[in-house]
């Protein structure tokens, strides 16, 4: 399985719960993590599965997330296995946020097959990721995983 990971990330917290996604994801073929600045914008013909986050900032995503999913190639992503992930504030959602809602939603705009429900990772307001929240990633990866494997008889 090859895996495109694009996140965005201001303080650093993404990055580190993009990487322990790969980290895990790995497990299962390649998984590349690619700083949204980065990331090319149609997705290298092999790709799997797609998985895009970021941190919720004024309740959504940040304006490089949204500016990369304006610019993605509809045509690369159309059928694709896909699944969103964000950062946000441990405060209930409605007052949070979510960044990884609206990730999802673009991508299903653009035709992306959403395989498995988003993730959202806590951080305080300094912010800084709670403890354990890299295992709570590395987990939330492997059901992505499983949720890709061919159903055993």
């Amino acid at each position: 399985m090859r895996t495109e990971i694009v996140y965005c990330s201001h303080k650093g917290n993404t990055r580190q719960i993009a990487e322990a996604i790969a980290a895990e994801l790995r497990l299962h073929g390649q998984a590349d993590a690619v700083a949204v600045e980065e990331a090319a914008t149609t997705l290298v013909p092999d790709t799997d599965l797609l998985l895009v986050g970021g941190p919720t900032e004024g309740h959504g995503m940040t304006p490089e997330i949204r500016a990369f999913l304006d610019r993605l190639d509809p045509s690369s992503v159309r059928g694709r296995a896909a699944a969103a992930f964000d950062t946000r504030i441990d405060w209930p959602r409605l007052l949070s946020g979510s960044a990884a809602a609206g990730i999802e939603k673009e991508l299903v705009r653009k035709g992306a097959r959403i395989v498995h429900p988003a993730g959202s990772f806590i951080v305080d307001t300094e912010p800084t990721l709670h403890a354990g929240e890299l295992e709570r990633a590395s987990a939330w990866a492997r059901e992505v995983a499983a949720a890709l494997e061919p159903a055993t008889v």
